[in-house]
């Protein structure tokens, strides 16, 4: 099992090998990448709403990988290839649904300054502890409310309609309220943070992998992320104080259900996937709040890791991958 297991949801797409001819950063005056956020929405939008042809041109010169992406895995309509590709992308998104969501994205997203803020936060630290890691190219997409965010080898494509508010009312028609919860301006960074972590430091290939590790990864990325924003674990990880207060009344009860059934160190996709992805943990709670209980467990794991090795540098700690080592010295048990 790989980190693929994220797919189950829906949420994201991976691309690798690709490569473009445009800046993806501009370098300030201390030489820090910032993260600029390409608005390809927008340019998609001037060629569907004028039938620009300069703009259609841009998109297949300049920008050949993501408008091969949105056209062939993000909508699914064709090939970039195919006679009248172009028309079938302006007949999608002049669609009456499709175009009452860019007025609304574009009403949200006028500005995305904060958001490439704090991008270039967590990617510059992470450059300046691992110098080869590579800042993204990163660009704003309309998905029709497909995928979330595309990752690739130095790729980050964000799809802004997927992010307009967990109470935005075309969501409610088409997903569940665990769903909506996750889908505000708020969590745009963290995801597209996440994501893009767990292309450049994946899982190791060629091995079945346990929930320990599932778990010990995850927190991981997220503890980097918020530690790089500056931010709370819990808020970077979506959890709300509702939830904080359950999982903290509730971890040493439910880590002892694991270790009673020796799950930390087995590979079966129902346990993984009850403790780790979203609105599956009914399988072992039947409690809205034991939603992803295996990433509160993670989040305490590496910060109990990462207070017993205050000098680790981010970098080290993307790039470490024995989580049995890392979790039986952060000392963490909950179960007393």
């Amino acid at each position: 099992m790989k980190r693929t297991l994220w797919l189950l949801i829906g949420c994201v797409l991976f691309f690798s090998s690709c490569r473009w001819d445009v800046d993806a950063w501009w370098s300030d005056e201390a030489g820090k990448e910032e993260s600029r956020i390409f608005r390809y929405d927008r340019l998609v939008d001037e060629f569907v709403s004028l039938n620009s042809f300069s703009a259609l041109q841009r998109m297949n010169t300049e920008f050949p990988t993501p408008t091969r992406l949105l056209i062939e895995d993000v909508l699914g309509i064709g090939r970039v290839e195919d006679a009248h590709i172009e028309q079938h992308l302006r007949d999608y998104f002049l669609d009456s649904t499709m175009q009452v969501l860019l007025q609304d994205v574009h009403s949200e997203y006028s500005d995305l300054s904060e958001e490439e803020e704090e991008l270039s936060a967590v990617f510059n630290q992470i450059k300046a502890s691992d110098p080869d890691f590579k800042v993204p190219f990163i660009y704003a997409q309309i998905s029709g409310l497909n995928q979330s965010i595309v990752v690739g080898d130095s790729i980050l494509g964000v799809s802004l309609d997927k992010y307009l508010g967990r109470d935005y009312p075309l969501y409610k028609k088409y997903y569940h309220d665990y769903q909506r919860q996750m889908m505000d301006r708020s969590r745009l960074v963290p995801d597209a943070a996440f994501y893009y972590l767990s292309h450049t430091y994946p899982l190791d290939e060629g091995k079945p992998h346990t929930l320990l590790d599932f778990i010990v990864d995850y927190g991981k990325l997220h503890w980097v992320i918020a530690h790089c924003r500056n931010v709370p674990l819990e808020e970077d990880a979506g959890f709300t104080e509702e939830r904080v207060n359950w999982c903290r009344s509730n971890e040493a009860r439910l880590w002892q259900w694991l270790q009673d059934r020796h799950a930390l160190s087995g590979a079966d996709s129902t346990i993984v996937a009850a403790f780790m992805l979203p609105n599956t943990a009914q399988a072992v709670e039947k409690k809205k709040n034991a939603n992803q209980i295996g990433l509160w467990f993670g989040l305490q794991i590496v910060d109990a890791y990462m207070k017993s090795h205050p000098k680790m540098p981010v970098g080290e700690l993307l790039r470490q991958r024995d989580y049995e080592t890392m979790f039986r010295e952060s000392g963490w048990n909950p179960v007393k």
